[in-house]
């Protein structure tokens, strides 16, 4: 997990895209992952973040990454800081 010191993520700077569109392209470029569970994981973490679930750092969490490695935020999963040339659930760039 990332450090406080770290704490510079934001939701914005992602490109949303719909639910059902990153599952399609999410399948061609992993064939082998099953559409089952990677609908399923993304739900679990759609639903971690709409009810406000937060990175162990205190930022919002990153859906889509915490659908395949657990609840965190973009920067503690990726160590970037900057997600502009990445996906994120349109409903979850909708921040509150």
């Amino acid at each position: 997990m990332c450090s406080p010191e770290r704490q510079i993520m934001i939701k914005s700077g992602f490109t949303p895209i719909s639910f059902e569109r990153y599952v399609e392209k999410h399948l061609q470029a992993n064939p082998g992952d099953g559409r089952k569970e990677i609908t399923a994981g993304l739900k679990a973490a759609l639903g971690a973040f709409k009810s406000g679930q937060r990175c162990e750092c205190g930022n919002p969490i990153w859906v889509i990454g915490s659908a395949v490695v657990g609840n965190a935020c973009f920067t503690c999963i990726t160590g970037r800081a900057d997600p502009t040339e990445d996906f994120e659930i349109d409903e979850a760039c909708e921040t509150k």
